[in-house]
C-alpha cells in the first residue's frame, strides 16, 4: 500500500486517528492500494483509494465521518469500498470493524 499525503500547508491534527482508522481498513480490504490524501484545512481530508485495476473511490474524512463520495470500480469493489464509511447516511459501513480484525 502507498499514501500520499498534500497538505496544502495544514496538517490536520484532529482527525489523524480517524485517517489512521481508514488505512488500515482500506489495507485490509484492498492489499496493494494507493491512498492519497488531501487535508483541505485541518478538519477535513479528501481521500482517494486507487486499485491497480484503475476502480477508484472518494472519499471526505472528518474526525466523526467518513463519507463515500464518488467511484468507478466493479460492483465488487464498489461494494467493499462502501464498507469503508462512518457515520455515512446513505451507507451502513463497517470502517471500525475491518480496522480492529
Amino acid at each position: 500500500m502507498t499514501i500520499t499525503i498534500k497538505d496544502n500547508g495544514y496538517k490536520a491534527t484532529g482527525i489523524q486517528k480517524m485517517v489512521s482508522t481508514f488505512n488500515t481498513a482500506a489495507e485490509k480490504l484492498f492489499g496493494d492500494c494507493e491512498i492519497e490524501h488531501f487535508y483541505y484545512g485541518d478538519e477535513l481530508s479528501m481521500a482517494t483509494i486507487r486499485l491497480p485495476n484503475g476502480n477508484y473511490g472518494h472519499y471526505n474524512i472528518t474526525a466523526n465521518r467518513v463519507s463515500f463520495n464518488g467511484y468507478t470500480a466493479s460492483v465488487d469493489n464498489y461494494l467493499r469500498m462502501t464498507e469503508l464509511t462512518y457515520n455515512d447516511e446513505c451507507y451502513k459501513g463497517y470502517l471500525f470493524r475491518i480496522a480492529r480484525s
